[in-house]
């Protein structure tokens, strides 16, 4: 694994990383006895904390999958928040091909959807629009 890419999609096109709380900005703005007590450790083990908010920073590669996976003792969610769409077969077409995700086949998706729409050389994809929508 030579790096992670990760793609953040949000529902409102006034997202912005200024107006969303991260947890970075929240710890670093919680007093370290408040976060002792809630997490049950000691107050040292947040020595290292950033003391403002760090929004997109280098960490270290995550071990595989599989050694990474840590089994809940309450069991899997009942939607998953993850939609691996390269994972899905994609649609043949005449120029190319599509890999569609709506809440037909990631059902917590019920307010978005996305296409990833790949045209071979010399091929042209059809012209089309969005009515009530912004492409």
């Amino acid at each position: 694994l030579e790096h992670c890419e990760f793609l953040l999609v949000f529902d409102d096109g006034n997202f912005s990383e200024f107006s969303t709380l991260t947890i970075s900005d929240w710890l670093a703005h919680t007093p370290k006895d408040v976060l002792s007590a809630n997490f049950g450790v000691p107050e040292n083990a947040f020595n290292s904390l950033p003391s403002e908010q760090v929004y997109i920073y280098q960490g270290n590669v995550p071990g595989s999958v599989a050694s990474e996976d840590i089994q809940s003792p309450y069991g899997k969610v009942p939607m998953t928040f993850k939609h691996e769409l390269l994972n899905q077969p994609p649609i043949q077409m005449p120029g190319g091909s599509v890999r569609i995700v709506d809440s037909s086949n990631f059902p917590i998706s019920k307010t978005i959807a996305a296409a990833l729409v790949q045209i071979e050389p010399g091929a042209m994809r059809e012209l089309h629009w969005h009515p009530n929508s912004d492409e």
